[in-house]
Order: structure tokens, then C-alpha cells, then sequence
């Protein structure tokens, strides 16, 4: 098993890479990885959500500095992720469906499938980590693009993600600013 394909069976697992997890405080992950750098906000008219990363892995977090969602282009070929003692190491992302599916079924995970009729040529492998979290495995069918034929349906982004959060409380004016819009 590659060590991409590992970081994925455990996000698919536990709902994290380590501790970058779904509703993981910003400066407790600033404190392992360092300070983020900024990706812009989600919204033109609001500060919050805003989107922030380490290496390859793109995070959004509410104004509750609790992280909301984590993506991982995997169309890339190569990321740069963080690990989990810090610090950031480069790794293959080119993971076939069966080589997914073998991993996710060796750790007991389960899954939906999802396809959408407007989307030919892409599937999703949605597992449930814990109730109101999901990580979503998007495949594409190499075969249906201009490309070289593959060895079939070819892992394109991850994505993680929650339901279950409620309103962010206004942000304290009297703690001091924590530098990243307070």
C-alpha cells in the first residue's frame, strides 16, 4: 500500500489525516504545522469561512477557527501533505479504484456510491467516519477523456466534510487579534 493510499484509509477511518481533522481548532493545527497560508475567503463580502492550507491540503475554517472542510486535489498527480510530527513530505497520488476499494475494505470502512446523470465518466465513494462527517472519494473514468487509457476509474480529489455545526459565536473583541482576522 502506497503511503498516500494509507493517509486516505485513514481519513476514511478516523475523519482525519492525524490532526488535521474535521472541527480541529486553528491554532492548535498552527502550533503543529505552523502558521497556514492564506487562501482567500469562500465568501466576496465576508472574512469568514475562509479558506487557509499547509503544503497541498486546503482547509476551510468558520470564525470559530474550528476547521469545516478539507480538500485534496488528487488530479495533481503529487501532493505535498502534512504529516502528522510536522512538517511536510511529497507524495504520489495516483490511486486506482480497486487499490481504494481493497484498502477501504481492509479497515472495515463501508461506503456509498454516488453518481450523478449530469457528470458522466465520475463516481463518488462516500464513507461516514462518525455521524455527521463524510470524506468523499471522487474517481474519473480516464478512458472517457482525451487521455491515455488507465487502469479505469482513477482517484481525482478527497474531500472531507461535516453537517453538524451550529452558529459561530461573535468573536470576542476584548482577547487579542490571533492573526488570522479576528
Amino acid at each position: 500500500m502506497t503511503e498516500f493510499l494509507a493517509r486516505l484509509t485513514e481519513l476514511a477511518a478516523t475523519g482525519g489525516l492525524g490532526p488535521l481533522r474535521y472541527d480541529a481548532p486553528l491554532p492548535e493545527l498552527a502550533a503543529r504545522y505552523g502558521d497556514p497560508y492564506d487562501c482567500g475567503r469562500i465568501h466576496k463580502d465576508t472574512r469568514w469561512p475562509h479558506a487557509f492550507g499547509w503544503g497541498d491540503a486546503w482547509t476551510v475554517f468558520c470564525s470559530c477557527r474550528r476547521l469545516r472542510s478539507l480538500s485534496l486535489p488528487a488530479w495533481h498527480g503529487e501532493l505535498e501533505l502534512p504529516l502528522h510530527e510536522g512538517g511536510l513530505r511529497t507524495v504520489d497520488t495516483h490511486v486506482t479504484q480497486s487499490a481504494l476499494v481493497a484498502a477501504l475494505t481492509g479497515a472495515g470502512c463501508t461506503w456509498e456510491t454516488v453518481t450523478y446523470e449530469n457528470i458522466p465518466g465520475q463516481r463518488t465513494l462516500e464513507v461516514a467516519p462518525a455521524e455527521d462527517v463524510r470524506v468523499a472519494f471522487v474517481l474519473t473514468d480516464q478512458d472517457v477523456h482525451d487521455e491515455l487509457p488507465s487502469d479505469g476509474w482513477l482517484l481525482n480529489k478527497v474531500g472531507l466534510w461535516g453537517y453538524d455545526h451550529p452558529d459561530c459565536p461573535e468573536p470576542d473583541r476584548a482577547t487579542p487579534d490571533d492573526g488570522w482576522g479576528a
